[in-house]
């Protein structure tokens, strides 16, 4: 994971907070993962999300459980 979200280079270290960022980086990761229209690396599937909302749509509903997607 530290390649694909630089998590050495944080510079979150207070409470809670790096646990709750490394959840979420990891929520990330295996939504990225599970997305299967774009085969290219996390990175570059990362990137496109960033920039293109209905990429990022797809890899939100590709997190959800396939009962959820279908309602």
């Amino acid at each position: 994971m530290d390649v694909t979200f630089s998590e050495d280079e944080s510079r979150i270290r207070s409470l809670p907070s790096p646990q709750n960022f490394v959840l979420l980086r990891r929520i990330a990761l295996n939504a990225l993962e599970r997305e299967s229209s774009f085969h290219r690396s996390i990175r570059q599937k990362s990137r496109r999300a960033a920039m293109n909302n209905q990429y990022m749509v797809s890899v939100l509903a590709s997190a959800l459980p396939s009962s959820t997607r279908e309602l």
